[in-house]
């Protein structure tokens, strides 16, 4: 969080720069963020009202003074606007998606364009300036987004919340009516207008500017976003179709093919088809697609998840249910008779003792919509609103049953703050609590669609991710840590420390439980070694591994028995041991690994180690490598040439294990940084 006296030093402003009448209806909306770091012009309206906005940009500020230009929704002159711009002295640098990105690199002007999803919808501009974009796909096009600046709680909603336009002081329903008729026509459903909203929601807003009609005023922001949410219309058929004279259907169908492809997100394809072997709905064998039944409506929707818990129980309900709560929030879909049985069963018992029906019926509803409120707030953290790491926990075990093909992997990513305990003393708990929000916001902007945040039961927030490669959970990692340490949201300048583990490096023969639990041990392990490091470090299992070894050395010798005595004693002391029995074997050890220290013999078969330690004087890196010889024929001769070619020291076999680790150690110590 952004101390006030820091906003009152370098002060960012929003003007509003309209509204641009274009018609009866249409009127767009422009807007300007002044700054000391940066002067921002937010969308341009169609060609025809262009000296409209001349005129207002002039107001507060020259063409050629405007650092950057964010294009957030386009229309069919935006080319010719963007044109107009530049040719008046326009030579700043443009924000937009990779979708508008393209149309505008067509018209070959010199301008700089930047992707927001390049810069992971994030962006600073010099000490005071902090953008967020917000993803919101078809509100009407793919890839749209509004801008969000946290330091004046100020959404540039884009399309969402625009309406028609009509008159000035239209009242606040003639506003809502107009919104309402503009998204109706404008995006697929209201489907889409949801997942936006949940992140409109979590944001701390004063101001709401859209993009066309009226502006959403302080006192009015509530009630609009509650009236967004309430939005109800369909332009496809996914959920509702359509019967004679426009009646609208609960497409069940569709519905259930949706709940066949959660389930094929955890088991196979032949155990679905099995269970519904010899019922009334057939499935494709090939696809699993439902494509008709003998019956219709809820009596279908019903068979599907009576059958389902018949032949597979509580488990596959348990899988169902977060999708089945979804279409009933937002669909007001009925909720299949097998989930909602005990409130059956007490509503029975009310009817048939005749007692105030009416009002025990709205108390059971009171009481059905509090349980699931309880339980969604037992399950996510009160601090963060993520998921709690126990949800994180059943999830995982219930993915690890499933068989994932290579390179294909499960990770886990956590990230601490460094510097949180001493926001606790400096500041208080608040204000430790804000970093921790602050902490899950940065990480939101940077995770993928697919990606899930999880509060872990520490002070920190795991990502966990499914079906990727090492190097996309490499990635993801880099990306979380560089938000946070380049953040300005957080009342000083913090760092954040991450560990990750993947299922690639546990034992897969281990139960399931025992699988989870090796997973969690290891991210906390090296979170542990990544605090013991310093700060801002990411520790996985390669840096790991780094960490805890004291060095790497090379053994070359044709005795298995030597090599696998000095193998054993090196490994007790943390030493990382490569073996080679001739010296091309060893050669080609140290083009690969980067090796401390050398302990060759010197009688091989074929070449010598003299003739290995002059192979590698040849070379300036592997020349300064420590070599030690061992012979059972330590010779004033061999002494001699050993010192010609700078050997470090020569044993005599049979090697004392006290004496050989004694000189590593020496070595090491004084030496050389292995």
């Amino acid at each position: 969080m952004i101390k006030q006296e820091q906003i009152a030093e370098k002060p960012i402003k929003v003007q509003h720069l309209g509204p641009f009448v274009v018609d009866q209806t249409h009127a767009h909306n422009s807007y300007l963020i002044l700054s000391d770091d940066a002067d921002i012009l937010v969308d341009v309206p169609p060609i025809q009202v262009f000296d409209l906005l001349k005129i207002s940009l002039n107001k507060f500020i020259e063409i050629n003074e405007l650092t950057h230009m964010i294009i957030q929704q386009t229309h069919i002159s935006s080319a010719n606007v963007i044109i107009e711009l530049i040719d008046e002295g326009f030579k700043g640098k443009i924000l937009t998606n990779q979708y508008l990105a393209r149309q505008i690199r067509n018209l070959n002007i010199p301008i700089e364009i930047i992707c927001i999803e390049d810069a992971q919808y994030r962006m600073n501009i010099g000490k005071t300036m902090f953008m967020g974009f917000i993803p919101m796909m078809f509100l009407p096009i793919p890839q749209m987004f509004m801008t969000y600046l946290p330091t004046v709680q100020t959404l540039l909603s884009s399309t969402l919340f625009s309406s028609f336009y009509s008159k000035a002081d239209a009242s606040i329903d003639e506003i809502k009516k107009s919104l309402f008729q503009y998204h109706r026509l404008m995006m697929p459903s209201s489907d889409y207008i949801k997942p936006v909203l949940s992140r409109v929601n979590s944001l701390m807003i004063k101001q709401i500017f859209p993009a066309a009609g009226y502006l959403i005023q302080a006192d009015k922001i509530a009630d609009m976003i509650e009236f967004e949410s309430s939005l109800d219309f369909y332009n496809n058929a996914q959920v509702f179709k359509y019967g004679y004279e426009a009646k609208k259907e609960t497409n069940y169908i569709e519905i259930i093919n949706h709940m066949i492809v959660i389930l094929q997100k955890h088991f196979s394809n032949i155990e679905i088809l099995n269970t519904f072997v010899g019922t009334k709905l057939s499935l494709s064998n090939d696809t699993l697609v439902l494509k008709r039944s003998v019956l219709e409506g809820y009596k279908l929707w019903n068979a599907f998840f009576d059958h389902i818990y018949v032949k597979k129980g509580i488990m596959w309900l348990s899988i169902l249910e977060p999708t089945v709560n979804k279409y009933y929030t937002d669909y007001e879909i009925e909720k299949p008779t097998v989930y909602r049985s005990l409130f059956t069963t007490m509503a029975m018992q009310v009817q048939n003792l005749g007692k105030a029906k009416s009002e025990l019926e709205i108390h059971l509803e009171q009481l059905k919509n509090q349980v699931e409120k309880t339980k969604d707030q037992i399950l996510r953290c009160p601090i963060t609103k993520l998921f709690i790491e126990s949800v994180l926990r059943e999830i995982l075990a219930q993915d690890l049953s499933i068989k994932q093909e290579k390179p294909q992997l499960r990770g886990m990513i956590l990230v601490q703050l460094d510097q949180l305990n001493d926001i606790n003393k400096k500041y208080g708990k608040d204000a430790g609590d804000e970093a921790i929000r602050n902490m899950a916001y940065q990480l939101y902007q940077v995770k993928d669609r697919e990606t899930q945040l999880y509060k872990q039961a520490g002070p920190g927030i795991i990502i966990y991710e499914n079906n990727v490669t090492e190097e996309q959970l490499q990635k993801t990692a880099v990306s979380a840590r560089n938000s946070i340490n380049d953040s300005n949201l957080f009342i000083e300048k913090v760092s954040a420390s991450v560990s990750i583990v993947s299922d690639s490096e546990i034992n897969r023969t281990l139960s399931i439980e025992d699988q989870v639990k090796a997973m969690f041990s290891l991210l906390e392990k090296r979170m542990i070694f990544a605090k013991h490091k310093g700060q801002g470090e990411i520790i996985d299992q390669k840096t790991e591994s780094k960490v805890l070894s004291e060095g790497c050395i090379l053994l070359v010798d044709e005795d298995e028995v030597n090599r696998n005595m000095l193998f054993r004693i090196f490994k007790r002391i943390n030493f990382d041991v490569k073996l080679a029995k001739d010296v091309e074997e060893a050669l080609e050890l140290i083009n690969i690994y980067p090796i401390d220290i050398i302990i060759s013999e010197i009688n091989l078969s074929k070449i010598d180690g003299f003739s290995l330690k002059q192979t590698l004087n040849e070379t300036k890196d592997y020349k300064k490598i420590p070599f030690i010889m061992v012979s059972h024929n330590k010779t004033v001769e061999n002494i001699k040439r050993g010192n010609t070619l700078d050997v470090d020291l020569i044993l005599a076999k049979p090697i004392v294990p006290e004496e050989i680790v004694g000189i590593i150690k020496r070595i090491k110590d004084r030496k050389y940084s292995l």
